[in-house]
């Protein structure tokens, strides 16, 4: 009899495929501060001993069934670091990237695509995720280390006001930043792809910020970033993470050649289904602010009434986009037991 881990993963690649599905499946972003939350982890030790992330991560994901695969984790910081950007962490821990020293056209030329295997978080990230292929347990899987969206990064290394204006004042600058920045992460990929072999099954590209472009700006600008960085990965899938103010570039997600996209609380789940056509996975229906102050009651009678909203829609996936790190995980093996056995009418 197949677990439930087994059931929902084939349920979401059935559905990322168009392919009739017999229940919704659950998705949600699992990153360090979920796994600190709920195994007291050191985030010091999380992220500079493999040893000890991977043991974290395991802990947490046996307490949801182990829905969710293993996965290098350095937080956002893997391309910026290599790029200039100077890495802090805050008073928990908590890791994050200060902008480079960028003023002018000038200061982006000097810019040198980064080595993924330097003195930087993607090699920290690489070591996470070669360590986690030799001891993964049977049974499990383990995912590439998402990426940032190019724009996300540059506005990172540029900040993030700056940046935006620049596309209007500075887009010969924009560009240039942007070109170094894909390149340094299609070198990441390929390493990537040495450790886990090619092609990489998916790669997750988080990209909030460029829903700050408008739909034309977005088209322009977004959708030619995706195109080459991806072009050297025409086998693998592309999983977009954008739980910002989408509404005004849902139809523009399906140009990205996305297969999935997790959104966030600001849409309705059809209204995000539709508005691509269909032609994309989108992953979402729950708020995760209000999911973390639910009971378990509470939360299995919103589970159900999400999945009433789907209309047996099977591109739909029950998701919490956004900051799931203070949901109970009661809660989330709620959400997954209500979406087992919820069945779809035929």
């Amino acid at each position: 009899m197949s677990t439930l881990r087994e059931r929902n993963a084939e349920r979401l690649r059935n559905s990322i495929a168009g392919a009739p599905i017999d229940s919704h499946a659950v998705f949600n972003f699992y990153t360090y501060p979920f796994f600190h939350k709920h195994s007291n982890v050191p985030l010091n030790e999380y992220f500079h001993n493999p040893a000890v992330m991977l043991e974290a991560q395991l802990e947490v994901l046996d307490k949801i069934d182990n829905c969710g695969n293993l996965m290098p984790d350095v937080g956002a910081v893997a391309e910026c670091s290599g790029l200039g950007g100077k890495v802090r962490f805050d008073s928990h821990g908590f890791i994050s990237v200060h902008e480079a020293e960028i003023e002018e056209y000038e200061d982006v030329i000097k810019i040198k695509p980064a080595d993924p295997y330097g003195d930087n978080y993607m090699r920290i990230a690489l070591e996470q995720l070669e360590y986690m292929v030799q001891h993964c347990p049977k049974g499990m899987k383990v995912n590439a280390h998402p990426i940032m969206g190019p724009f996300t990064v540059a506005a990172q290394l540029r900040g993030i006001s700056d940046f935006c204006a620049d596309t209007i004042a500075e887009p010969e600058m924009v560009d240039a930043l942007l070109d170094v920045v894909i390149q340094t992460q299609i070198a990441f990929l390929h390493a990537q792809e040495k450790i886990l072999g090619a092609p990489l099954h998916h790669v997750l590209v988080c990209d909030d910020l460029s829903a700050f472009l408008n739909p034309q700006m977005y088209e322009e600008l977004i959708i030619p970033t995706y195109e080459k960085l991806f072009a050297e990965f025409p086998n693998t899938q592309r999983w977009l993470h954008n739980d910002s103010t989408t509404r005004h570039i849902v139809s523009q997600i399906p140009k990205g050649g996305f297969s999935a996209w997790q959104y966030g609380p600001v849409l309705q789940p059809l209204e995000a289904a539709e508005g691509c056509g269909n032609q994309v996975t989108v992953m979402g229906g729950l708020n995760p602010v209000e999911l973390a102050g639910y009971t378990v009651e509470q939360t299995i009678d919103v589970c159900n009434q999400v999945i009433d909203s789907f209309q047996g829609n099977p591109r739909c996936v029950l998701s919490a986009a956004g900051s799931i790190n203070q949901v109970p995980l009661e809660n989330i093996r709620a959400m997954m037991r209500v979406a087992d056995e919820r069945k779809i009418s035929k």
